[in-house]
């Protein structure tokens, strides 16, 4: 069963920030309450990060994943390539400086690899990225939290 969801928010922070606060992958379980555990595994060239091993947890159901990810100053996107429990999916966030701030458009694909009952899917997806996304703005403004934080 695919889902797929979009949020677009503006923070008040450069896009630079915006940036290295969704660059840091090892702390994406700081706001989402999906992921237990990440691990950057290999970096590109620039040091972005390229394949990463995630604990993922979706409607009480625990997998491995291996995600590929491609890093640009405007986008920064990430492909499940490899999953324990068979799922999948893939997402983006898309920045832009705008006049009032940072416009920040999250992107998610969801596929389960067992059928759920559609109206519960939606309700709870829903429910954790409604609290993804709001636990995100508040990780984004306060980035860096250490002087010097480079998530390369």
């Amino acid at each position: 069963m695919r889902t797929k969801t979009d949020h677009r928010f503006i923070v008040d922070v450069d896009a630079d920030q915006v940036n290295q606060a969704l660059l840091a992958v090892d702390r994406i379980p700081e706001w989402s309450p999906s992921h237990k555990d990440v691990r950057v595994a290999s970096r590109d060239a620039a040091g972005f990060p390229r394949r990463v091993y995630a604990t993922v947890t979706t409607l009480n159901n625990s997998d491995r994943q291996v995600l590929e990810y491609t890093c640009t100053p405007e986008r920064i996107s990430w492909e499940v390539v490899e999953s324990a429990a068979g799922g999948g999916g893939q997402g983006w966030f898309d920045i832009e400086e705008t006049d009032e701030g940072t416009e920040v458009w999250y992107h998610s694909e969801i596929q389960l690899p067992i059928p759920v009952p559609g109206l519960l899917l939606k309700r709870s997806i829903s429910r954790t990225y409604d609290e993804a996304v709001h636990n995100l703005i508040e990780y984004i403004e306060k980035f860096p939290f250490a002087e010097n934080y480079d998530a390369r």
